[in-house]
């Protein structure tokens, strides 16, 4: 559910859609002094441009806890932004503009995101087992899709549909300019949560298949793809893709599910490379999108590409951020040995 993509003391990497383009010592102006000081550095990528005001709320709401210190944070820079003539600011004014009317168009949603983070159901403590972690992912998504659906697969949605939509969007089209999708094709989501990618596919590909270890996930899975004749949603055992026989698919892919896999243990994540490996068809292909939330995309792509030479895939892209709303890290694999 909490998606501490980024630590916010430490820079990050421009997403493809966002890249700099503002002077950092205007950004470093503005944000300056700034409390609590941990807001600076959200606030000075947002501000140049390299993450969305959607990620940089949701960074902030994390961080405090509180809706009322996000408020007072884009109070004092749009002050300061409002003092200042400078020409070269009218870019930043826009995103200055751009947080601030997002926070008021979701105030609800922000509210309750502050509820489930305060409500301390989560942790990102390591799991003690593999069993004990699946348990409390369970868990964690049987409450938390109860208090939001699209906040509980989407933090960075703030609770809200069309901003949940448009991410989902995001992801299918790069699913498309990677040509993972076709009328021929049958694809597999690990830990499908609501079922937004099963719907959005089911125009786009044979069938859609979802699995998830929440039964309430699978629950609202299957209330929003009913009638989609092509969809199948079931609830897994978060152990393994034993539910499906060898050389079934075309594609497999989670998004923001390998982060839980990890917490649980890492051989659960070997698992599930081999796993993945087992039910795709040959050359098939296999895509992550967050491998972890520990911050480290460089150490990220140093994992993948070992799992991935242990288990019989060939990287294709590694560790890339294509996204202009969300700042996800996407992995493309391809299976190249038995």
């Amino acid at each position: 559910m909490v998606e501490p993509t980024v630590p916010v003391n430490e820079p990050v990497m421009a997403s493809g859609s966002l890249s700099p383009d503002v002077p950092a010592a205007e950004v470093e102006r503005l944000v300056a002094r700034v409390e609590p000081a941990s807001f600076r550095p959200i606030l000075a990528r947002c501000l140049s441009g390299t993450v969305s005001p959607q990620v940089a709320l949701m960074q902030m709401v994390c961080e405090s806890e509180s809706a009322a210190v996000v408020r007072a944070a884009i109070d004092e820079v749009t002050a300061r932004t409002d003092a200042d003539s400078r020409a070269t600011d009218s870019i930043v004014r826009d995103r200055v503009d751009d947080l601030t009317r997002i926070l008021v168009d979701h105030e609800d949603g922000v509210d309750r995101i502050v509820d489930m983070l305060r409500s301390n159901v989560d942790t990102s403590a390591p799991a003690a087992t593999v069993e004990e972690g699946v348990a409390f992912c369970e868990r964690l998504f049987d409450w938390s899709v109860q208090q939001s659906e699209e906040a509980s697969v989407a933090m960075y949605s703030l609770g809200s549909p069309d901003l949940l939509g448009r991410a989902t969007d995001e992801v299918v089209a790069q699913l498309e300019r990677w040509g993972m999708l076709g009328p021929e094709r049958t694809v597999l989501q690990i830990g499908c949560g609501i079922g937004r990618f099963e719907r959005a596919l089911a125009g786009r590909v044979r069938a859609a298949y979802g699995i998830d270890v929440s039964t309430e996930m699978v629950r609202a899975a299957r209330r929003r793809c009913a009638g989609l004749t092509n969809v199948h949603l079931e609830k897994c055992s978060g152990h393994d893709l034993g539910l499906f026989e060898p050389e079934r698919f075309d594609l497999v892919f989670a998004v923001d599910t390998f982060p839980y896999l990890l917490q649980s243990g890492p051989e659960l994540v070997e698992r599930h490379f081999a796993e993945a490996h087992r039910v795709l068809k040959p050359a098939g292909d296999f895509v992550i999108f967050n491998f972890s939330y520990r911050g480290d995309l460089e150490a990220d792509r140093a994992d993948v590409r070992r799992l991935a030479r242990a288990h019989g895939f060939a990287v294709v892209e590694d560790g890339v951020q294509p996204f202009a709303l969300w700042d996800g890290a996407g992995w493309r694999m391809r299976k190249v040995g038995d």
